[in-house]
């Protein structure tokens, strides 16, 4: 039986007998258009149709077969075991889906990976469990659903709908004041009103900037930057709502730090995002720093906050979908990565441990400029 593409690895759990039994003619099963595939019960691929090789760069059966779905997916957690490892990966929404799976019950998730490169996948996956003839081992057979765009459409929305309705609405506030005849406006109304507006305008320009990068349309604008001003700018941004949630908000680079040749306005966006999020994460008098320094041929910013991360959050920080701000917001974290290691050819991470808090790291090549020019 020639099943090109779609293939047979021998001696697998069953692995012909139970590829027979779910289609007797194996052809149909690559002109569907969902990823179709098959593990054994270790979770190694055993089968798989040309709608999945097609979507992670594959060609043929024997590119993957072997492999577990994580590592075929480069996610970056189960490169550091050689697998997807079970105890090191219990919320992962994979594993979960064929924990909860019997032969009366699919298991049914969606889940995130981030993978090695660090770009942010987006997956349902449904996963039915079955045995070949003759084999004493369970089968799971899975289709895969890519959700990037489901899912980046409804952040957008509720990102948009959130974060610039709120600022539209002071700024509309703000306006009623001075147009009231019976009210006496105060005094400074008129600048609160023009620095509103300035909030929402640069709301809107994040959001477009993040549309920009994931689809490859960014452009950027190479100059000569000094790393200290773009830090004081940074925090004078946020000076104000650090100061609502009577916070310290400090800048501190060491010692004199050199220009570094890049894109300003995108290094405000993803230096504030880190920034803002530290902010956000902070407790009433805690100590945020958004520092500076430089290592040999980089310079390196870095956002510091006292607030500790848990492990489930460490895991998915820098995913597109995740969040700690409820469904659907809180991209800043990705899109700051984003923007850093694809467009200003730099590198973004973090380390987060008790008692030290969180710090997050901006380090930026001074030289290399930019990964797109106009």
């Amino acid at each position: 039986m020639d099943t090109g593409n779609t293939g047979v690895v021998e001696g697998r759990a069953g692995g012909r007998a139970a590829w027979e039994d779910v289609c007797r003619v194996p052809a149909l099963v690559d002109l569907v258009d969902e990823c179709l595939f098959v593990t054994d019960e270790a979770l190694r691929i055993v089968l798989a149709n040309r709608a999945f090789l097609e979507m992670f760069g594959k060609s043929a059966l024997d590119e993957v077969a072997g492999a577990t779905l994580g590592t075929v997916a480069a996610c970056r957690i189960a490169a550091q075991h050689a697998c997807c490892s079970a105890g090191m990966c219990s919320d992962c929404g994979w594993l979960q889906a064929v924990a909860t799976c019997t032969p009366d019950k699919r298991g049914d998730k969606e889940f995130r990976i981030l993978t090695c490169g660090g770009e942010a996948l987006d997956f349902h996956v449904r996963v039915y469990a079955a045995k070949a003839i003759g084999a004493t081992a369970p089968l799971y057979l899975c289709s895969l659903r890519d959700t990037f765009a489901k899912k980046r459409l409804r952040v957008l929305e509720r990102t948009f709908f959130h974060d610039v309705m709120n600022l539209a609405s002071g700024v509309r506030g703000l306006c009623e004041m001075l147009v009231d005849p019976d009210a006496q406006p105060e005094e400074g109304l008129l600048p609160m009103i023009c620095e509103s507006s300035q909030k929402l305008v640069e709301e809107i320009e994040r959001l477009r900037t993040l549309r920009g990068a994931e689809t490859g349309d960014l452009r950027t604008w190479v100059s000569d930057v000094s790393p200290a001003a773009v830090a004081r700018a940074v925090v004078d941004r946020f000076r104000e709502e650090a100061q609502s949630r009577h916070l310290h908000v400090v800048v501190q680079c060491d010692g004199p730090v050199a220009d570094v040749k890049t894109d300003r306005d995108l290094l405000l966006i993803a230096l504030g995002d880190l920034f803002r999020n530290a902010v956000e994460a902070s407790s009433r008098g805690d100590r945020v720093v958004l520092g500076c320094a430089e290592e040999k041929e980089r310079v390196v910013f870095s956002v510091c906050n006292p607030q500790p991360l848990s492990q489930e959050v460490r895991w998915h920080i820098f995913e597109r979908s995740f969040t700690t701000k409820g469904t659907g917001r809180g991209v800043g974290a990705y899109r700051a990565k984003l923007i850093a290691e694809r467009y200003l050819r730099g590198t973004a991470w973090f380390d987060s441990q008790e008692p030290e808090g969180t710090t997050f790291h901006l380090a930026l090549p001074r030289e290399a400029g930019c990964s797109r020019f106009t």
